[in-house]
Parts: C-alpha cells; sequence; structure tokens
C-alpha cells in the first residue's frame, strides 16, 4: 500500500464514524452546526456589573444555584457595564461552534479508589484526589440590530470517565421556551 493511501483512508473512516451520529439530536457526538440560529422569545436582563445569565431546567437561575453537574448555559454579552442591559427577543445567527474539555484541578478529600500496602509518611495534601472536567460546546452568536451579544455556551462538569458534551436536546431542555435552538436543516425543537 502506498503511503499517501494511509491518510485518505484515515479521512474516510473518520468520517464514516461522524456521519453515524449526524442528525441525532440525542447524540452528545452530534454538535450544533454553524448556521444556526438562536431565538430569543422574551426580554432578558443583565445584571449590573455583570455580562451573563445562566439557565438550567428551561428558567434563568443565579449562577450560585446553577448544579453544575447537570446540563446547563451561560448567554453572555460582550461589555461589563455598571447598569443593567436588557437584551431584546431577537434571531441570532450561530457563527462558530467549539467544544471543549476544561480541567480542574485534584479534589482533596474525595477518593475513589485506592488500595496500599507498606509503611509512609505523608505531609500535607496528597494530590491525588479526583479532578473533574467540564465538557462545554461555544457558540459564538451574531446579530445585526444587538451586536453587543457575544455567546451561548451550554455543559456539565463530570468526572473524567464519566463526562461527555450536552446533546442539542439537552441544550433545549436547559433552555426551555427562553430561547429555541434551529438548526440550517429547518427543524424546528423537539418537545
Amino acid at each position: 500500500m502506498k503511503p499517501a493511501v494511509i491518510p485518505l483512508l484515515t479521512v474516510l473512516l473518520a468520517s464514516c464514524q461522524t456521519a453515524a451520529y449526524e442528525g441525532n439530536e440525542n447524540s452528545p457526538f452530534y454538535s450544533v452546526p454553524a448556521g444556526s440560529a438562536l431565538m430569543l422569545t422574551r426580554s432578558l436582563t443583565i445584571p449590573a456589573e455583570q455580562v451573563a445569565v445562566f439557565l438550567q431546567g428551561g428558567e434563568v437561575v443565579a449562577s450560585d444555584r446553577i448544579n453544575q453537574y447537570y446540563p446547563h448555559c451561560k448567554f453572555e454579552l460582550q461589555q461589563r457595564r455598571d447598569t443593567a442591559q436588557t437584551v431584546q427577543p431577537d434571531g441570532f445567527e450561530i457563527t462558530k461552534v467549539t467544544q471543549e474539555i476544561g480541567h480542574s484541578v485534584a479534589l482533596d478529600g474525595l477518593r475513589l479508589a485506592g488500595v496500599s500496602v507498606g509503611i509512609g509518611i505523608n505531609i500535607g495534601s496528597r494530590g491525588d484526589g479526583a479532578s473533574l472536567q467540564t465538557w462545554s460546546t461555544r457558540m459564538t452568536l451574531r446579530s445585526a440590530r444587538q451586536p453587543g451579544v457575544f455567546r451561548l455556551s451550554c455543559g456539565q462538569t463530570a468526572l473524567p470517565h464519566e463526562g461527555r458534551h450536552v446533546s442539542i436536546n439537552e441544550m433545549r431542555k436547559a433552555l426551555g421556551a427562553v430561547f429555541l435552538l434551529k438548526l440550517p436543516s429547518g427543524r424546528s425543537p423537539s418537545p
């Protein structure tokens, strides 16, 4: 086999694997495509000295009330102001989508499993606690009427072996009726 054929086969196999999830809005492997639309159905007020509001379970929720282990979204503006900012109902084009995994430091005191034999001396923290990861999907937004709107990020936090990105349908549940997410194919939100 010629060396040039190997990269071509790799690309073809990868595209087949991705195609298996295409259109499956319940799959964490099918990401929101660029060119999708996000529709704000009612006015949203971002409090003074803040740039974002959080949504979970279909409601706007204070940041300290978010359960990070369940799907939630963060709607962001570009600038923080010393007065409240109101975003009017509008349609936002999703121009760019990225998926990221953020790593946290070890959670001291949380051990999932451990076995040791022998004699040892430990001084201070061992640093061998479990770490968490935040699986996020970031969508850059654009509106000619409201250029200060920046991004919608949806995600959840989990242990490394349990983590996955939030599916499109899970995003829709987190956003509720506050936002409607429409994919380029014209599909509207699933009930």
